[in-house]
């Protein structure tokens, strides 16, 4: 039995030996020849109705595929009554026809937290639109920060979250 596994190792340690021989000295590796030098002939493009058309950011993009959902609960829908108005003045634009086009979308009802997305980047001047509309409602900013402004409206009381100047995503989140 000792035999046989002295036998057994030493043939495993000269096939090693013998692999790592081959592999340094480069016999059994297939070496790269290289390629013959060619030239490349560089085509005009002319513009065609595919380059014409402008690329979609992806603001836009999230925007198109986001599904305005149905909110449940009745605290949902009051907030909702109170902000949706407020955010359609700020993002909603009329086309060359004369019809609305809609800028918000409600995506998400979670428990006491709605989240709106939006058809463009949310900026300052956004928010700052957003929040004067809130306080022509009653709303007064309680706390401020850059992207999380708190508000007091009546006896309650909103926690509002921008996605501020971010190049993929434009919303709010509220709790409330």
């Amino acid at each position: 039995m000792k035999n046989k596994t002295l036998i057994l190792i030493l043939a495993v340690v000269l096939v090693l030996i013998i692999g790592g021989v081959l592999l340094l000295s480069g016999k059994g590796v297939k070496k790269e020849t290289p390629l013959p030098e060619t030239t490349t002939t560089v085509l005009e493009e002319t513009p065609t109705t595919e380059s014409m058309v402008k690329e979609k950011t992806p603001i836009e993009i999230a925007f198109e595929k986001a599904k305005d959902v149905e909110i449940k609960s009745q605290k949902a829908k009051d907030v909702d009554a109170a902000l949706r108005p407020i955010l359609k003045s700020v993002f909603d634009t009329v086309d060359e026809n004369g019809n609305t086009v809609s800028g918000v979308k409600m995506t998400e009802e979670f428990g006491p937290m709605l989240s709106y997305v939006f058809n463009r980047k949310l900026t300052e001047t956004e928010r700052d639109a957003i929040m004067e509309g809130l306080e022509e409602i009653g709303a007064k900013a309680i706390d401020t920060t850059d992207k999380v402004i708190t508000v007091q409206k009546g006896s309650s009381t909103w926690v509002i979250t921008f996605y501020l100047n971010n190049d993929n995503k434009s919303g709010l989140e509220i709790t409330f």
